[in-house]
């Protein structure tokens, strides 16, 4: 693992769009499930649908995690983002910086991009095996940015955070637990949405910000995209968890091809209800 993840970022790139190319071949399970996410996207929004490309930078997003996990320095350095004041005065307000991420391009650099001028918190959404888990846990630890399990402690955490007008950071495109969760649309289907995010906002009157990393080509790194949420969330929070989608659903449309259409976002967890009929 450390051998690969010191080849060069265009080498390892290459790798794992390889891997993800054989992955899609080989694994039927895989392959219908990104299909069939991928393509209801596809017709709802007006996209095209291209699997193929979609594999390629599914692989390449594995590559980028080990990658900027080996190299944070080198990964901050390959990535551009206008507006950076901006952001930084944001955060500097007295209310917090609510950051919201999906599985889109190069995200695992985000959590960085601030460490070195504001503290900020991510939560984080533990991987099932423990090997895995603990791979992560290592290899996420950086100066300036503190990473927390999405359980108890680590709501408790986030808010106390926010309460210090600090940054923290959500990837909120996972299906969340029972108690969290409520059916929203996202890309014309119902997807169980966690309501954490806005229930944030509403008690902090925190700023919420959308933030993106697409990939470049040939190994040049990431370009960071942002957007700054300008109305507040609806009162039902229905409504509100459908506004949220609505601006990753904007994000990916971006680049479609570069989001991971694989990931189960329909699933129905167990003990809730099942989703409306649409």
């Amino acid at each position: 693992m450390r051998l690969f993840s010191s080849l060069p970022l265009a080498v390892i790139q290459l790798v794992g769009a390889c891997a993800g190319i054989l992955i899609y071949l080989i694994s039927p399970r895989y392959r219908r499930s990104l299909n069939k996410n991928l393509q209801s996207a596809a017709i709802s929004s007006g996209f095209i649908a291209a699997p193929w490309k979609v594999s390629r930078q599914s692989g390449m997003m594995f590559a980028d995690i080990l990658w900027i996990w080996a190299h944070p320095k080198g990964a901050l350095k390959k990535s551009t983002i206008e507006g950076m004041e901006k952001i930084i005065e944001l955060s500097k307000n007295g209310k917090g910086l609510i950051i919201l991420t999906a599985h889109l391009g190069g995200f695992e650099i985000l959590p960085r991009l601030f460490s070195k001028t504001v503290q900020s918190t991510y939560m984080y959404k533990p991987a099932r095996k423990t090997w895995v888990n603990a791979l992560m846990v290592k290899s996420r630890q950086h100066p300036g940015v503190e990473f927390v399990e999405a359980n108890l402690g680590g709501v408790r955490k986030i808010k106390r955070t926010l309460s210090n007008g600090e940054i923290i950071g959500i990837v909120a495109d996972q299906v969340p637990s029972v108690a969290d969760g409520i059916w929203a649309k996202f890309f014309n289907q119902y997807a169980y949405t966690s309501a954490f995010p806005i229930k944030l906002a509403r008690n902090t009157e925190a700023t919420t910000l959308f933030m993106s990393a697409e990939r470049l080509s040939f190994g040049r790194g990431w370009r960071i995209q942002h957007k700054v949420m300008a109305q507040k969330y609806p009162e039902c929070l229905i409504e509100a968890c459908t506004v949220m989608n609505t601006y990753f659903e904007q994000m990916i449309i971006a680049k479609p091809n570069q989001y991971m259409w694989s990931y189960n976002r329909y699933k129905t967890p167990t003990g809730a209800e099942l989703a409306p009929a649409i």
